[in-house]
């Protein structure tokens, strides 16, 4: 797992960074929907650069030999303090999450449930069920919480801090998010935190998601809005902010702090977007994605030179299990495995090409193969597969465990 994890962290970092940039340098001239839509660039990323289309098949000129004994001298693989940092982190982390999630949802007072107020506010066409509206002791200000089944959660201020317009204009601006599926995408961003809490861009990047969103629902919001209407608008996100609470929220609120200005200068300016320079940089975004996928496919008719891959020797091995059944009855033998390589370094499609004798310790074998890691082999300065590598293990009683290379 950490290995996989480690070696997205190129490939996601420049990913994120060109989108962090979009958002706050290029919003203007890409527009607010664009900006917003552009972070599909994220999942697609990471699909394209984990096809499975990077075979490469190294000539497996050797065999390596080990020896099984009773009482081996077993050489285990050392602790893995990367994962072991790796996961306490991430355990951490959604721990925190799920302990603000339920802090959240125990404040929530069903008793009390707000509906959607009159008003002379123009509704566009794109409307969608209202969702029920309760009262928290914890929002701060307005805000979608829940991440299968949304609603809207809302300060005990509500009511007396704001017009019956505004109600209705903040209502709309949650359901729009809701319409929009944006619980969906908060949850996929926080558990994409959780997995990759360790790289600072990943938190950068979700702070710019986040400012990408509140732009993209207000532009839906306002699209069909009077001017008078825009301003009550924007003195509702303003009071908000009065009111925002300074703790840290997993939850977009709608009076976030950190993109008010970029909220009342879009409503003062529209960002209309310049098509020509979108098209541009979705066509930038596009082969992007396209380099990632086809960085993987093997060169064909290319000569591969062993010099060029590393040797394929276990960095990690678990020492095989000599079978009961086998001690017992003084049995001895051999199993040659036939295996492939991946290019994080595990053991991959692992068969048994010879044994003797047959059945005996065949899965002894193929449980002790699976857990040795192998360094990856490099060709063009990425990480390739390697397939058709040979070991032999031979099962010898009162014997440690050795090794060697046979041509």
């Amino acid at each position: 797992m950490i290995e996989w994890v480690i070696s997205q962290q190129v490939m996601l970092t420049v990913v994120l960074a060109l989108l962090i940039i979009c958002e706050r340098i290029l919003t203007n001239q890409l527009g607010t929907k664009f900006v917003y839509k552009s972070w599909l660039l994220v999942p697609a990323a990471l699909l394209m650069n984990n096809l499975p289309v990077d075979l490469v098949s190294i000539p497996a000129n050797s065999i390596s030999r080990y020896i099984v004994g009773i009482n081996p001298n077993v050489s285990g693989a050392p602790f893995n303090v990367l994962f072991w940092l790796w996961a306490t982190g991430a355990s951490a982390v959604a721990a925190y999450i799920l302990v603000h999630h339920i802090s959240i949802l125990t404040s929530i007072d069903k008793k009390q449930v707000v509906h959607s107020r009159k008003s002379t506010v123009s509704v566009g066409a794109n409307t969608s069920p209202s969702l029920n509206a309760y009262y928290s002791e914890k929002a701060s200000t307005p805000m979608l919480f829940g991440f299968i089944k949304p609603a809207v959660l809302l300060p005990r201020y509500f009511e007396t801090a704001f017009s019956s317009t505004q109600q209705a204009l903040i209502l709309e601006h949650e359901n729009v998010h809701s319409r929009h599926k944006d619980n969906v995408w908060n949850a996929t961003a926080l558990a994409f935190s959780v997995l990759f809490w360790f790289n600072p861009a990943t938190w950068i990047a979700l702070k710019s998601f986040r400012s990408s969103q509140e732009l993209a629902c207000d532009n839906s919001v306002l699209a069909n809005k009077s001017p008078d209407e825009k301003l009550i608008y924007a003195k509702a996100l303003v009071c908000c902010a009065e009111h925002n609470s300074k703790a840290v929220n997993l939850y977009p609120t709608f009076g976030e702090k950190s993109t008010m200005i970029k909220r009342l200068n879009a409503i003062k300016t529209p960002y209309k977007g310049n098509k020509l320079l979108a098209a541009g940089t979705a066509a930038i975004f596009a082969l992007i994605t396209a380099n990632m996928a086809l960085a993987n496919v093997p060169l064909q008719n290319t000569e591969h030179k062993q010099s060029k891959v590393n040797d394929a020797a276990p960095v990690e091995f678990v020492s095989p299990a000599y079978p009961k059944s086998a001690e017992k009855g003084n049995i001895e033998g051999f199993v040659v495995l036939q295996f492939d390589i991946t290019k994080t370094g595990s053991t991959d499609n692992i068969t048994v090409v010879n044994a003797t004798p047959d059945g005996i310790f065949d899965e002894s074998a193929k449980a002790a193969l699976r857990q040795w890691k192998y360094k990856p082999a490099i060709k063009g300065g990425l990480a390739r597969r390697q397939t058709g590598l040979l070991v032999q293990l031979d099962y010898k009683l009162d014997q440690p465990l050795t090794a060697g290379t046979e041509k």
